[in-house]
C-alpha cells in the first residue's frame, strides 16, 4: 500500500544537499474517499465570480476541479478549503487564446490537518493565468503548481502569501515552462513564520527551445519571527533558449533594531510589533484580492492571534 503522496518535483535535481528536490506527503490511499470531479466551462466572460467550497469531514479525501475559459473570455474563481483532516484537490485550468483565468485559493483548515494543492495550467495564444494563494489557516499545507505557457505572448502571474505558526509545515512549489514566443511569467511568495514553522518554496522558471524573447521573474520575502523556525528557498531557472531574461531574488531576515525602535517610539511593545509584521503579507494579498467576502474570510483566521 503506498502511503504518501510525492508532489513539488524539481524538472532538475540540482539541490541534493538540501533535500528539497520534492517532497513526501504522508497519505492513506486505501482510506481516501474520491468525491470525482467538477466541471466548469466558460463561453463567455463571467460578470460575477464563481464560488467553490471544498469540505469535507472524511479523514482523506480526493477531488479534482476542471475550468475551461474559451477563446476571449474572462473569469475568476474563487476555492476555499475547508477541513480537520486530509483534502487532496487538483484544479486544472485551460485558457483558449486571448482569455484569462483569475484563480483565488484560501486555504481555511484547522489545526491537525493536511491540505495538498495541485494546479496545472494550460495557456494559449495571448492568454493569461493568475494565481492567488492565500494561507492563513492552520495545519500543514502543500502547494505544487505547473503551468504551460504554451501560445506566444501567454502569461503567468502567481502571488503566494503565507503565515506559519506552531510547528506548520508550508511547502510551495510553482513552475512556468515557457514554451511560446514572448511569453511572460511573474511569481511572488511574501509572509511570516512564527513559532517553529517549517516552509519552502521552490519557484522553477524553465525557459524551452523557442520560447525567444521571453522573461521571467520571481521573488520572495520571509519574515523570521520564531527562534525555531526553518526557512528554505529554492529558485531554480533553466534555459534552453538563448534571448530570453530570467530574474530571481529573496529577502530574508529578523525584524531589525531600527523597526522595532520605530514601534516602540509609538507604544508599541516587541509582541505587538511581531504580531503586525506577521499579518502584513496576508493583509496584503487579502485586499490585492478586491473581494469583500474572501477578505472577510481571510482576516477571519488570523485576528485571533495576530
Amino acid at each position: 500500500m503506498d502511503n504518501q503522496i510525492t508532489v513539488n518535483r524539481l524538472p532538475s535535481k540540482t539541490w541534493n544537499w538540501l533535500k528539497v528536490n520534492q517532497a513526501s506527503v504522508p497519505w492513506d490511499q486505501e482510506q481516501t474517499v474520491d468525491l470525482g470531479t467538477e466541471q466548469h466551462t466558460f463561453d463567455q466572460t463571467q460578470p460575477l465570480p464563481v464560488r467553490i467550497v471544498v469540505e469535507t469531514s472524511h479523514p482523506y479525501v480526493k477531488k479534482q476541479i476542471h475550468i475551461e475559459a474559451r477563446a476571449g473570455v474572462s473569469v475568476t474563481v474563487y476555492e476555499t478549503f475547508q477541513t480537520a483532516h486530509g483534502l487532496q484537490v487538483q484544479t486544472n485550468l485551460t485558457v483558449g487564446e486571448g482569455a484569462a483565468i483569475r484563480l483565488v485559493q484560501v486555504q481555511d483548515t484547522q489545526p491537525g490537518a493536511v491540505l495538498v494543492s495541485q494546479v496545472n495550467g494550460q495557456c494559449e495564444k495571448g492568454g493569461r493565468i493568475e494565481v492567488y494563494q492565500v494561507l492563513a489557516g492552520r495545519g500543514d499545507v502543500y502547494l505544487d503548481g505547473q503551468v504551460d505557457l504554451n501560445g506566444d505572448g501567454s502569461s503567468l502571474k502567481s502571488e503566494t502569501g503565507y503565515l506559519g505558526r506552531k510547528g506548520q509545515t508550508i511547502d510551495i512549489g510553482m513552475a512556468v515552462n515557457h514554451y511560446g514566443k514572448k511569453t511572460e511569467s511573474e511569481m511572488n511568495a511574501s509572509g511570516a513564520l512564527k513559532d517553529d514553522a517549517r516552509k519552502i518554496f521552490r519557484g522553477t522558471i524553465d525557459f524551452k527551445k523557442g520560447c525567444a524573447d521571453s522573461t521571467g521573474n520571481e521573488k520572495e520575502t520571509v519574515l523570521m519571527l520564531g527562534q525555531d523556525a526553518v526557512n528554505k528557498t529554492v529558485p531554480l531557472i533553466l534555459c534552453a533558449e538563448e534571448n530570453v531574461v530570467g530574474n530571481h531574488g529573496a529577502t530574508i531576515g529578523e525584524m531589525d533594531k531600527d523597526t522595532l525602535f520605530y514601534f516602540e517610539s509609538r507604544g508599541i511593545d516587541r509582541q505587538s510589533a511581531e504580531n503586525m509584521l506577521a499579518r502584513a503579507a496576508i493583509e496584503r494579498l487579502a485586499h490585492l484580492i478586491g473581494d469583500e467576502e474572501t477578505q472577510a474570510t481571510i482576516l477571519s483566521q488570523i485576528s485571533e492571534e495576530c
